[in-house]
């Protein structure tokens, strides 16, 4: 279980420079970074903001009655503290399948950031909780043990971050969020790039379609691979002429 989280304190300040300019009242994205279960430790590369939907809506909203009661001040206090958070979970899911795709090796999606007041966030764990599990089941890790990803809380009234392990439970509780140590500072640039090549030959049986063995062009492609992609798993790797005991720890 992930215990302490450090996120890249240049690219999280900036994050937080962009929110606090913009004049929204909620936002919901995708936390970038990688988890670490032998070490119990997160790190947290950037946030990236969910685009708007392609009916042009944005993926998360509050209740317009919070809206204009945070422009009266204290006398909406009330109302704005019955207030929820409505999420386009189905779309935060959408985009966080694209953008994993999109990244490098050993760089994940790890879960989702919200920037709501801590009032939005108490009344809307749930719904906060179930978009983290349809991302986590969108942006899959290989990682069997890994049944968890984190839920970022910047709150701007009063402004601070807090971080939260979310376990990725069949029935999703307030009892799935546990809080976490959380702190920046230098992540990235402690980073190190390794570069590899893997030459194979693979070849493929074609069925006919009538065949009583037909199967689907994925499930070939998938028995072909499973082979090459075991090999891989069992790769010894050496760094500088020193072999690397526990490859995990490098690309996880």
């Amino acid at each position: 279980m992930v215990k302490a989280v450090v996120g890249d304190e240049t690219q999280l300040k900036l994050a937080e420079d962009r929110l606090s300019q913009s004049a929204v009242y909620s936002q919901v994205g995708l936390v970038i970074g990688k988890l670490n279960s032998r070490l119990d430790r997160g790190f947290v590369f950037d946030l990236i903001p969910t685009p708007v939907n392609d009916g042009g809506e944005p993926p998360c909203s509050v209740a317009e009655s919070f809206r204009d009661d945070k422009k009266k001040g204290s006398k909406g206090k009330a109302t704005a503290d019955s207030s929820i958070l409505v999420i386009d979970k189905d779309w935060v899911a959408e985009h966080a399948r694209q953008v994993s795709r999109m990244l490098m090796g050993g760089v994940k999606v790890i879960g989702i950031y919200i920037w709501v007041t801590d009032s939005l966030f108490k009344n809307s764990t749930i719904s906060l909780c179930q978009t983290v599990k349809g991302v986590a089941e969108a942006a899959s890790f290989m990682e069997a043990d890994l049944d968890e990803r984190l839920l970022i809380h910047i709150s701007y009234s009063p402004r601070r971050w807090t971080c939260r392990n979310c376990m990725l439970t069949a029935n999703i509780t307030s009892s799935s969020l546990r809080t976490c140590d959380f702190k920046m500072g230098r992540v990235l640039s402690s980073l190190q790039t390794f570069r590899c090549m893997y030459n194979f030959d693979l070849r493929l049986p074609i069925c006919h379609e009538n065949a009583s063995n037909a199967r689907t062009l994925g499930n070939v492609l998938q028995h072909g691979i499973s082979a090459h992609a075991k090999e891989l798993d069992d790769a010894k790797a050496m760094v500088d002429g020193t072999l690397v005991k526990i490859l995990r720890i490098i690309i996880m």
